[in-house]
This record gives C-alpha cells, sequence and structure tokens, in this order.
C-alpha cells in the first residue's frame, strides 16, 4: 500500500518486497506444469505465465514470473534447493531439515488491501499439499499445515492482519523486571509504511505495549500515518504521537537499547530495515522543563493492560474478527454451558461511533447466553453515557469478539484452542 499523500517522515523511497519461503517434502523438484495447474485450479482462474526464467543450476529447477487475477504487481516463483534455516518451531524442525526441495514466492503488496495480496502470495507457496510450512521472510514467522488450511487459505475472509507484521522485543537485562525492552515491527515496509517501534519500556509493561502496537499497526494499515507530533486516537481518550526515531535515539539512557550501534549488530540485511523509515509510539508531549524528551507513552500502555479496554480497531479487523465470531458463538455458549462456575463468558458488542467516524467497541460479561443471542452487562462505561453494568441485549449477528476467561487465562475465536477443551481443562484457572 502506498500513502502517497504520508508525511516526508514517513514516505519510503522505494517499496520493500514480500518474500515468503516453503519447504516441502518431496525428494524431487515439483513439475512446473503440474504446479501452475494446480494453483489454477486454485484460483479457479487462468494464471498468465509472463516469462520463463533460465534456471542457474541444478540447485534452481526453475523459475517463473506470473501475473495472477486481481494482483497489480507481477509474482515471481522459484523452485529452489532447501537451504538451512534457522530458528524453526520444535515441531517442525525435522520436517524443514529433510525437505530437499523449496518453493519461494516474491513480489509486491502494491494494492488496496495488502493482507489479501500477501494471503494470495501465501496460497501459492503453499498450493501443493506437500508444502511443510510457509516462512515469512520479513517478519521469521511460521506457518504451519493447520494455520495454512485453518488461517491462510480462506478466500473469502482472507488471512488476519497481523500476518503482515510481528512485534518483536530485546532486553537490555536478563531479568525483565530490571532492566527496559525495546519493542519494534517486522512487515510494516512492505505495506508502504513505516516500522513502529517504542523504546526504554520497562519489561514489566513489554506485553501491554505489544498489544497497543499491534493495534495501532492495524490501523495505520487502512489510515496511514499521522504527521509527527500530531496525537493519534488508540481509543476514546487514548492519544499517542509518532516521531521519527533518530530524534528519540539522541536521548536514551545509554542502558537502554535502540541507539544505532545496536539497530546495526542486530540485523545484518541490507538495506537494514532497524535505520529506515521508522516511527516511535510516544506519549503526545515531551517532558522535561529544560530539554524536552519525547518518552514513552505510559498512560496509553497502562489502558492497553485492562482486560476490559475500550480501543479502536482498524475496519479490516472488526469484520474479520466479526465473521469469526459470528462462526463460532454457538461453540462458545456450548462450552460455557459444559464449565464450571469461575468460567465467564464475554462478548464484545460494536457501538455507536465518535466525531471521526471510529466505532466504540465494548465488552459485556454474558449473563444469559443462546445460539441466537443473549444478554451480558457493560464492563465499563461507554462515551455515549451508558455506565458499566448496564443491562444490553445483543443478537449473535451483531458480535465483534467473545472471549471465555478462566482465572488468568482467556481464550478467543482466533485461537488455535477448541472452547470445550479449554473449559475442562483442569491446569487452567485459579485466581490470582
Amino acid at each position: 500500500m502506498n500513502f502517497s499523500s504520508a508525511h516526508p517522515a514517513w514516505r519510503l523511497a522505494e517499496p520493500w518486497p514480500a518474500i515468503l519461503v516453503a519447504p516441502h517434502a518431496v525428494d524431487e523438484p515439483p513439475d512446473l506444469e503440474a504446479f501452475l495447474a494446480a494453483l489454477a485450479a486454485k484460483l479457479g482462474e487462468t494464471v498468465e505465465v509472463m516469462e520463463f526464467l533460465p534456471s542457474a543450476d541444478e540447485k534452481h529447477p526453475w523459475s517463473v514470473l506470473v501475473r495472477l487475477p486481481g494482483q497489480p504487481t507481477p509474482v515471481l516463483i522459484s523452485c529452489e534447493r532447501t537451504k538451512r534455516m534457522d530458528e524453526i518451531p520444535p515441531d517442525l524442525s525435522a520436517s524443514v531439515v529433510a525437505s530437499r526441495f523449496t518453493i519461494v514466492v516474491e513480489s509486491l503488496l502494491d494494492g488496496e488491501d495488502p493482507r489479501m495480496i500477501w494471503g494470495r502470495l501465501a496460497m501459492v507457496a503453499a498450493v501443493r499439499p506437500e508444502a511443510i510450512a510457509i516462512l515469512d521472510g520479513a517478519t521469521g514467522r511460521w506457518f504451519d499445515r493447520a494455520e495454512i488450511d485453518r488461517d491462510l487459505s480462506d478466500l473469502e475472509l482472507g488471512p488476519p492482519e497481523d500476518v503482515l507484521w510481528r512485534v518483536q522485543a530485546v532486553s537490555s537485562s536478563e531479568n525483565l523486571e530490571e532492566g527496559t525492552v525495546w519493542l519494534f515491527t517486522r512487515g510494516l515496509l512492505r505495506c508502504g509504511l513505516p516500522e513502529l517501534e517504542m523504546l526504554e519500556v520497562p519489561g514489566r509493561d513489554a506485553p501491554a505495549a505489544s498489544k497497543l502496537i499491534d493495534a495501532l499497526a492495524g490501523l495505520l494499515l487502512e489510515d496511514g500515518p499521522a504527521a509527527p507530533e500530531i496525537p493519534y486516537p488508540l481509543g476514546p481518550g487514548i492519544d499517542v504521537a509518532l516521531i521519527p526515531w533518530r530524534e528519540i535515539v539522541e536521548t536514551l539512557d545509554p542502558e537502554s537499547l535502540g541507539s544505532e550501534a545496536d539497530r546495526a549488530a542486530l540485523s545484518q540485511e541490507t538495506p537494514n530495515p532497524l535505520q529506515a523509515r521508522r516511527a516511535a509510539i510516544c506519549d503526545i508531549e515531551p517532558k522535561g522543563s529544560f530539554k524536552q524528551v519525547w518518552t514513552w507513552p505510559q498512560n496509553a500502555v497502562a489502558h492497553f493492560a485492562r482486560p476490559d479496554a475500550a480501543v479502536y480497531r482498524s475496519d479490516v479487523s472488526t469484520s474479520r474478527a466479526s465473521a469469526v465470531a459470528r462462526r463460532s458463538w454457538a461453540t462458545a455458549v456450548e462450552a460455557l454451558q459444559a464449565a464450571t462456575p469461575d468460567t465467564l463468558l464475554l462478548a464484545g458488542i460494536p457501538l455507536g461511533a465518535d466525531s471521526l467516524g471510529r466505532v466504540e467497541h465494548a465488552w459485556l460479561q454474558v449473563e444469559q447466553a443462546s445460539t441466537t443471542g443473549g444478554t451480558g452487562r457493560l464492563l465499563r462505561g461507554t462515551l455515549d453515557g451508558r455506565s458499566a453494568g448496564t443491562s444490553i441485549e445483543f443478537q449473535s449477528v451483531d458480535l465483534d469478539g467473545w472471549r471465555l476467561v478462566r482465572g488468568d487465562h482467556a481464550i478467543g475465536p482466533e485461537d488455535a484452542i477448541d472452547p470445550l477443551g479449554f473449559v475442562k481443562d483442569a491446569s487452567v484457572g485459579g485466581g490470582r
């Protein structure tokens, strides 16, 4: 996605590509014609072959440049000998190490919806049943076959939007309670956006800060970034400011990570994404009377630490989450009926929009539930004046989320956990 009207501080000189790698469980390279036939059958449309590229050697059996229906930029598909890969998840390690050939897919996420383009590329990489998993080259995230079939292959919904980025954290101390954490995204540059980061975050606040970054990334995919120093709303009364990272590192504590030297050491890529266009998420005003210093958004992070936090979400996130929640609501109700009394069911519903058109989403603690809806009480007050505890009747067709909660544990419709198994798991639950 190219936000051509973005502030110069965030505008990218060149688009960054998306590269997906799929090791296959085959002894011989997949036949090119059979591969293209499987791809056309999956799409239900013709795949236009633009160019067959010459093979460099036996380690690169074939490469082809194609144009997919509805995708503005060509897609390069290559078959290569499987190379050594690092940080393979333990449950995939043996299969990936044994793989002899890999399909590599490369293109630009240049279009109105980079999420759907990414999903199309993932479908190409894993169109053959022999595909073991997919590795996203930008984020380093692995998707196993179950995730591919469950989350990435739904041509109607598309993949979750967070496949486009990943939040990574590096700490200045092995003990998170003693040190600070530098959190940053990987993957947004290929969407025409600056990467996001948050510096000098106390380790205990890292989980909530990561949630904030995820929420902001989804909103920026839809709206684009605000100009530096302009407050950007993440929820009712919850604003942050985006500041070019070089302005922040000048005032970093020497014990905190995120300096120029740290960025050079942590990435060997060329160009280095840690030194590219990046926006540090800060409080809306700098602190200090003598020297003004931009700091991490402490109040906003504290808001995201609350289980009932009211936040804005992108239309894509809301639409997909709503569809998944509605599909699985009956299973959540069945799980609640089979659960012990200490299990709670929360229902997420949309409320009215604010002056900017952003919809507030509220959580209800469900008191009565059926497959068609139920009643529940608001967990917190709303912008339209309804107080916490207000009883609201809802229909399942209006849901945009649900959560089953036992003690410190909770699951939702997009978690790969069976709700019935969750409520019956003796190891889950208990108080704080």
